[in-house]
Parts: structure tokens; sequence; C-alpha cells
């Protein structure tokens, strides 16, 4: 039940960041949050680093999700 609701919450804040128009990148792909919530719940062999890349006034301008193998 856990895994629902980081699931849930992890949607919701990629849809807050979809409405204010930053693009959502899932291994340097355009995404959605579906698609990223989906990427990210399943992943067994790793997992999905996060990266708020900003720009020069310290402002989100894209997200970015990319897979990061355990080794």
């Amino acid at each position: 039940m856990k895994k629902d609701k980081e699931t849930s919450a992890l949607r919701c804040e990629l849809e807050t960041y979809r409405r204010q128009g930053i693009p959502l990148l899932l291994n340097g792909s355009p995404s959605t949050p579906e698609e990223i919530e989906q990427a990210c719940s399943i992943a067994e062999e790793g997992v999905y680093m996060r990266d708020y890349v900003q720009n020069e006034r310290g402002e989100v301008e894209r997200l970015q999700f990319d897979f990061v193998k355990h080794e």
C-alpha cells in the first residue's frame, strides 16, 4: 500500500509541473506523468534519478528522470 501512496504523490507532483508548462523527460525523451510513474514503479534492476534542471534565475525549466542501474 505504501508504494501506491508514493506513486500517487509522484503523479500529483508531475501533473503540477506539467500544468506549469515544465517539460518532463524520461531517459532523455519527452514523457507524461503516467509514463514516468509507471517506469518508476516497475524499475527492478535500478532506480530513476530525478534531476531538476534550473535556469539562470533558479527556476525549474525541466524535470528529467534517468535510469540508474544497480551494480
